[in-house]
């Protein structure tokens, strides 16, 4: 095998693509990974479909030419992890609405694989969807997403960034109505001890319901959420099952 530069070319042409996916992808993505890591990763994942991937169609005459093209192959990885983290971003915001209706937003801590500070159901949440992301081989799901997409965008083809963008600005929809129905129990139950809360302070004004309602409400969520718990597997199996649908159809849409 000879080091041409066209294959030096398409060795960087797919190694972007891998780098935007592993920039953007659920588990990949997380900070407490090393760096080092994640090149070694793009390194030999690109070094291997270098033998499966068809070379570029046309050639490249200039400079501004082979930037466009790197570019695009970045934006068509990032824009696939960008869909995969769906699953843990509907999850997570679900943690934040049980959070803030039941009374624990103020227990936030540090989450070390994303930089930010969570509270706990949303904490407990995305943890849960990461260890059933491994279990489900989701990690396998999204390097098989990646060799699929040279054989629906080849490296270095014109691509409809337009249409692929538009869907996934729609697929915000999706997640926050995935949010809402999982943390629906839990926003219900808690709406209902609002009620009750507030039918005692008609009854009887010389209870505080704001002290004793700041003491009952995390007490409830959390049993609410251990309750609904065992459904969990479930939902994310299905939210798989979705997010696998909408890579294939970001796909499409960036090749038409």
């Amino acid at each position: 095998m000879f080091i041409t530069p066209e294959l030096i070319i398409q060795f960087g042409l797919i190694a972007f693509r891998m780098g935007g996916l592993i920039l953007t992808a659920p588990l990949f993505n997380r900070r407490d990974l090393m760096m080092m890591s994640k090149v070694s990763l793009i390194f030999w994942v690109s070094f291997l479909l270098l033998f499966i991937v068809p070379s570029p169609r046309h050639s490249f005459d200039d400079g501004l030419s082979l930037l466009l093209a790197t570019l695009t192959e970045f934006l068509i990885g990032a824009m696939m992890g960008f869909v995969c983290d769906f699953l843990l971003t509907s999850m997570e915001f679900a943690g934040n609405l049980m959070d803030s209706q039941g009374g624990l937003s103020v227990a936030a801590t540090l989450d070390p694989t994303s930089g930010r500070s969570m509270a706990l159901l949303s904490l407990v949440l995305k943890n849960t969807a990461t260890m059933m992301f491994l279990c489900l081989d989701g990690h396998h799901f999204v390097l098989s997403a990646l060799l699929q997409s040279y054989q629906l965008i080849p490296v270095a083809s014109h691509v409809n960034i337009a249409k692929g963008s538009y869907y996934i600005v729609t697929l915000g929809t999706h997640l926050f109505s995935m949010a809402l129905l999982i943390s629906a129990p839990i926003l219900l139950v808690i709406f209902l001890v609002d009620l009750g809360f507030g039918l005692m302070n008609k009854v009887a004004q010389q209870i505080n319901v704001f002290q004793l309602g700041s003491q009952i409400k995390p007490l409830v969520a959390i049993i609410i959420f251990l309750a609904s718990v065992p459904s969990l597997s479930v939902t994310i199996s299905q939210l798989m099952e979705t997010t696998a649908q909408h890579v294939s159809q970001t796909l499409y849409l960036l090749s038409r």
